[in-house]
């Protein structure tokens, strides 16, 4: 297995990245990702996904992560995840897109995983019934991004040494900060360049 690991690896850095990302997730950052995908769908030869973000929008991320799921599910792609130097966020979320055999980060390469957030005032003003669904309508949001973010955690663990349950007792209280060996350790990506 390790053998075949550095073959895929050595096979998929003998190619420039056909997608490179850098910067913050937000909706220009989704529409560069779209300018550069739109020529390479359908292509079946292996194609590298190149990352480099301090985070952003988780939206645009989950978005984003959708687009490169049907690509490889339904369109048939083959698409590589190579991080560098810096996937936090909204990008491990883009990151989680891709099944660990297609993921790689360069040896310097820091990822950040936490706790999905939020941040909103609440007011209420108006009758009980109004308060009353205004509440329930928050509590709606929370459960919907809870789901969601167990879904993305999932994507993200599943084949490696870290179970769900592992890396939700490990943000919820706090911020992880994983270097390139460490996730390398825990299965979290298939190899380092």
């Amino acid at each position: 297995m390790v053998r075949k690991n550095k073959q895929v690896l050595a096979d998929v850095l003998a190619q420039e990245p056909a997608i490179r990302l850098y910067g913050p997730v937000d909706d220009s950052f989704f529409a560069r990702f779209l300018e550069q995908l739109k020529p390479l769908r359908g292509q079946q030869q292996p194609l590298i996904f190149e990352l480099h973000t301090s985070g952003g929008d988780a939206d645009v991320a989950r978005r984003i992560a959708e687009e490169i799921r049907l690509c490889r599910e339904v369109g048939g792609m083959d698409l590589h995840f190579v991080g560098k130097a810096m996937v936090y966020s909204a990008g491990v979320m883009i990151m989680a897109a891709f099944p660990v055999a297609r993921r790689f980060l360069s040896r310097d390469t820091v990822m950040l995983v936490h706790a999905w957030q939020i941040e909103k005032e609440l007011r209420f003003s108006g009758t009980l019934e109004v308060c009353a669904a205004s509440a329930n309508d928050f509590l709606a949001e929370l459960d919907v991004a809870r789901r969601l973010e167990r879904q993305t955690f999932t994507d993200l663990v599943e084949g490696s040494r870290l179970s769900y349950e592992q890396l939700s007792a490990k943000v919820s209280r706090t911020d992880w900060y994983v270097m390139a060996d460490e996730a390398q350790k825990l299965a979290l990506v298939s190899g380092l360049i």
